[in-house]
């Protein structure tokens, strides 16, 4: 969820990053480079909750 919110506030306000990217991207219907920019929020996005899940099994094994 944080990504997702850091993405949209970059959209917003930022000159530079992956929602800027995006949101740019959007304005000069370059399809692919925003669907590019979708694509790695996503995968950062499951990498994130993959490694914080593990590294909860680890720190709170009483909690699976």
């Amino acid at each position: 969820m944080g990504i997702v919110l850091i993405a949209v506030a970059e959209m917003i306000g930022a000159k530079s990053g992956h929602g800027y990217m995006i949101w740019s991207a959007w304005k000069t219907f370059a399809v692919e480079q925003m669907y590019v920019g979708l694509f790695v929020i996503a995968i950062i996005g499951i990498i994130l909750t993959v490694a914080i899940n593990e590294i909860e099994k680890i720190l709170i094994p009483w909690r699976a």
